[in-house]
């Protein structure tokens, strides 16, 4: 009887608990944020990083958290309309034949919504770094470096070819 019981109660958690699995993974998808690509503490953990390690006053605070904040608002549009063309640049790749008079302007679209975006982003480093002292504008300068080049951690050496690892 105990056991009967056990399984039904282990059967009804694992069905909340794949239901609120779903239910998160359709809100992210279709409610979510427009920006960011990722979840929203993913932003709050790099302004927190960038706060940390440049030791800003709360002056400098919220001039960095207003000028984000903008910056967003100012590319909701951009992330949007670059989420709907890589929608329509899919259906095009799900297509039998490719029509590359279709998708190339496609991709031509989501370039030029990329850069303006980086554009803006590189904008708004500049109007932060205005507000720094000159230590934390370096900080701030070698951060941003490391982002442009991909860089997320500490610098990597470079891979060696196979024929010379031993």
């Amino acid at each position: 009887m105990i056991r009967r019981n056990l399984a039904w109660i282990l059967f009804g958690l694992s069905l909340v608990l794949n239901i609120f699995f779903v239910g998160g993974f359709i809100y992210a998808k279709h409610f979510g944020p427009p920006w960011g690509g990722g979840p929203p503490w993913q932003a709050q953990r790099a302004d927190a990083r960038l706060i940390e390690d440049l030791n800003l006053d709360p002056g400098q605070l919220r001039t960095v958290r207003q000028a984000f904040r903008d910056m967003r608002q100012r590319n909701a549009d951009r992330v949007r309309e670059i989420m709907q063309t890589r929608q329509r640049l899919i259906a095009e790749l799900r297509k039998d034949k490719l029509d590359m008079g279709a998708i190339d302007p496609l991709i031509e679209r989501v370039a030029v919504l990329r850069s303006d975006i980086q554009k803006d982003g590189l904008r708004t480093a500049d109007q932060i770094s205005a507000t720094l002292r000159p230590e934390q504008r370096e900080r701030f300068r070698e951060m941003l470096i490391a982002r442009t080049a991909g860089l997320t951690g500490p610098p990597r050496r470079p891979r060696r070819p196979p024929d010379e690892r031993r």
